[in-house]
Parts: C-alpha cells; structure tokens; sequence
C-alpha cells in the first residue's frame, strides 16, 4: 500500500477519531529494517482496530505505509530498506470511523551493510635467514569496498607467543625471530568496517645458525691410569640454533701439535686412550 499523503476522513458529527500515537521509538535500527514502538493515543475514540506506519526516505518523496497485523501490538518491523540511508517514520491509528491524527515524525539513519572483506588469497613465508622471513599475499576476491591494509599475525612455536602488525602491502619481512624456530603465519584484510577473516596459516621455520652456547657440564674422569674420560651435555635448547649434527673434541699432548676428534651428536662422552 502507497500513498503520497496521510489518510484523511471526515467523521461523522459526534464521533471521535483517535488522537495521535505517543512516544514512536526505535527499538533496533539495522543495515535494512528498523523495529519501532509506540504508546496507544490519549483517546481512542472507541476501540483501536490497527495501526498503520508511514514512511519515505530522505530525497523520496512517495510516501509507503505498513499495517500491524494485529491491533493489540505496539510494535512493528519496517523491512526492505537501504544500509547508511535516512528515512522519516510516523504512526497513525485506526478506528471504527478512520485514521486519526499523525504521531510526530522519526527520523532514522540505517546502519552500515557491515561486509567485512573475504579472505586473502596465496599466502606464502620464505625464511631468508635464522632470523627473518618474508611473507607475501594476494588481495581478497572480495573486498566489499576499498582495502584499507592488511593485519599480519604470527605465533611462535612452541611457546604460543603471537605477535601482530599492521601492513600497507602486499608483503612484509618479519625480522628479529629466533634462529632455527618454527612460526605460524596469517593474514588479513581490513575496510571500512573492520578486519576480514584470517586467512589459512602457514608455517614457515627460520634458517639455522652455528650454535650460540657451548656444550654443558664437561667433565673430565681418569680411568684404570692410562685412559681419560670426558662427559658433556648438548647446549641449552634455544642455543643450539639448529640440528647438532656432531660434536667436536680439540685436545694435545703438552709440547705437541693439537688434534680433534668428531663425536656423534647422540654420543655425550669419549674415552682417550
């Protein structure tokens, strides 16, 4: 039902048109409906039979109208409308005779169409050393507007620490890590109405790098008078930096030239003879 003004009746002499509807206000304003309530008019003339809600939007000047269903309900939901427009609502209701007299008109303003941007497309992190990797992407399919950057996360392994930072590219080298660690990569994009959804992960695990720390708890054992025992434990874990692959002795007979012997990296001892 369209009407381009409010409806009007001539009552009969005597006979009472309701007054207007008191405090029209919205209950729920969304990106395209509205959800509005009122109290019933001072005077009724008689009992109410329905209410009907007029509206148009700002610039329109045809006027739409919708009817409660059900004329003990206060309440009514106007539907079909556009996100971040203004409209101008109003609520009349209805006797026996007629229509009566207009509440005050609502203006309203929708809410955005909040429509986040898809995920981002071909992740990818390269380790460029034991402390930095580069990581690089490809915009959204669909953005839902203009990308205004991108969110990069990454959570180090095993420790759980997650770091993030804020990207006008479409690549970043992430510096300063831990040698020989292995970090979980994500990536997402951000409009107008906020981040998107992450992206897949990716994992990704720093070069390695000679080890920063020497064995641990050496310790020397003489055995049966001709024979010299020595002991050690691996560097602490975050030193060794890399897969130990062997351990080296260095060692020299007084007054001689040095010599060195290569020790499996599962083997903690060697005995000199």
């Amino acid at each position: 039902m369209f009407s381009t003004e409010g409806p009007t009746v001539s009552p009969s002499p005597g006979v009472a048109l309701p007054s207007a509807p008191r405090d029209l206000v919205p209950v729920l304003v969304s990106s395209r409906f509205v959800r509005l309530s009122w109290r019933p008019p001072e005077e009724t003339g008689g009992a109410v039979q329905t209410y009907g809600v007029y509206y148009s939007q700002d610039g329109v000047e045809r006027e739409r109208s919708v009817n409660v269903s059900e004329p003990e309900s206060l309440e009514l939901t106007v539907s079909n409308l556009k996100p971040e427009e203004s409209y101008s609502f109003r609520v009349v209701a209805y006797n026996d005779v007629g229509p009566g007299e207009s509440s005050t008109p609502l203006r309203i303003t929708t809410k955005p169409d909040l429509q986040v941007p898809s995920r981002v497309e071909s992740l990818r992190a390269e380790a460029l050393s034991p402390t930095s990797v580069q990581v690089s992407w490809e915009p959204p399919s669909q953005p839902n507007g203009p990308v205004l950057g991108y969110r990069l996360l990454w959570t180090e392994s095993p420790s759980g620490k997650e770091q993030s930072v804020e990207v006008n590219g479409l690549n970043y080298k992430m510096e300063g890590l831990n040698k020989f660690t292995e970090y979980t990569v994500r990536v997402l994009a951000i409009n107008r109405y906020g981040p998107g959804t992450a992206s897949e992960t990716v994992s990704v695990t720093t070069q390695s790098d000679v080890p920063s720390a020497p064995p641990q708890n050496i310790t020397l054992e003489v055995v049966l008078s001709r024979s010299i025992k020595v002991s050690w434990q691996p560097p602490v874990r975050s030193a060794q930096n890399g897969i130990i692959t062997a351990y080296k002795i260095k060692y020299r007979k007084t007054g001689r030239r040095g010599d060195q012997e290569a020790i499996e990296p599962n083997n903690f001892w060697y005995l000199f003879t």
